[in-house]
């Protein structure tokens, strides 16, 4: 604040400390394929929050909440408000074809406990124009253990929703075909088919390439060997799919949108329960001496009341002391 002329009185209703924990990924994520030289310079890539209070009324597609999600209620003030709501937005402009943006957090995560892992997106036509169709752009959710040489992806081809929809029609914004709805065992069901046919030479599939294989209109890959007991990397970005021979719709030209991403959770968890049990049988032989035999089972799913899900045990337990004396 300087070079007023008449002085001035900044109030500040509000002083927060807040911090981001998705990060641009600023390496090269293009498709495998041959490619005409281009600028990449030309593809401008932009992060920033959309929320309810701010963008409620906002043109041309106002920010609604996604369906079945409720507001929180701030319970630390006298008066009960709602707090506010907000999403990720990704706007990227001139996306070439084949090309993708991404942003991406670290992480330390178990989800063997856990079936499903959901997400909802929105997409639109960015800029001037609204020249963009379904299926022009994609997204994708990469996790597992590094960014490129151990991970799952799963990418779905966006529904365009139309400028001047209603903020009345949730769905229209957050159209059913977009959200992200994954289940952990087709990823380890692809697992095992594309390790069974890496070992046969002829097949031509090999565990450091992508395996990709369609799951409807939408898409799964493996590469490397990760494990979903230890996610270090999570990474969400958008794509321009790259034209083949297969894709005759695709136009194979660059790509302007805006997408929301919101709620990425993980969903219906392992709720069967486990048992343990422990024994101690303690024998005296008249004068000779004793013998004490101690046993312990545990099974996966066992917990304390006051455990978290992935805090359960989740493999089986099993120990024996024997000890005697003469």
């Amino acid at each position: 604040f300087k070079n007023f002329e008449e002085p001035v009185v900044t109030r500040f209703a509000a002083l927060e400390l807040v911090r981001g924990t998705w990060r641009t990924y600023d390496r090269s994520l293009v498709s495998l394929g041959e490619y005409l030289p281009v600028d990449n310079r030309e593809t401008t890539f932009e992060v920033f929050t959309v929320n309810l209070e701010e963008n409620g009324q906002r043109q041309p597609v106002p920010y609604v909440l996604p369906p079945g999600i409720e507001r929180e209620i701030d319970l630390g003030t006298t008066a009960l408000q709602q707090r506010n709501e907000q999403s990720l937005s990704l706007r990227v402009s001139q996306l070439k074809d084949g090309d993708a943006r991404v942003v991406y957090k670290t992480a330390n995560l178990d989800v063997r406990q856990f079936r499903r892992i959901k997400m909802f997106t929105h997409a639109e036509a960015s800029g001037n124009s609204q020249d963009l169709e379904d299926g022009d752009i994609s997204i994708f959710i990469r996790f597992g253990s590094d960014f490129t040489n151990n991970y799952y992806e799963y990418q779905v081809p966006l529904k365009v929703t139309p400028w001047g929809t209603s903020a009345l029609n949730d769905r229209g914004i957050w159209p059913l075909e977009n959200e992200i709805d994954l289940s952990f065992s087709a990823l380890q069901d692809l697992k095992m088919l594309r390790n069974s046919l890496a070992r046969d030479p002829a097949s031509g599939v090999s565990i450091t390439r992508p395996f990709t294989q369609p799951q409807g209109s939408n898409t799964v890959t493996i590469v490397g060997t990760p494990t979903l007991s230890n996610v270090m990397v999570i990474m969400v970005g958008v794509r321009n799919p790259k034209r083949t021979v297969h894709t005759f719709d695709d136009d194979g030209k660059p790509k302007s949108a805006e997408v929301w991403i919101n709620e990425l959770r993980l969903y219906d968890f392992q709720d069967q329960g486990g048992w343990a049990a422990t024994g101690r049988m303690n024998a005296t032989l008249s004068d000779l001496g004793n013998v004490t035999l101690a046993g312990f089972l545990s099974t996966p799913g066992f917990g304390g009341v006051d455990q978290r899900i992935n805090q359960r045990s989740k493999e089986q337990i099993t120990s024996f002391d024997l000890a005697t004396n003469i």
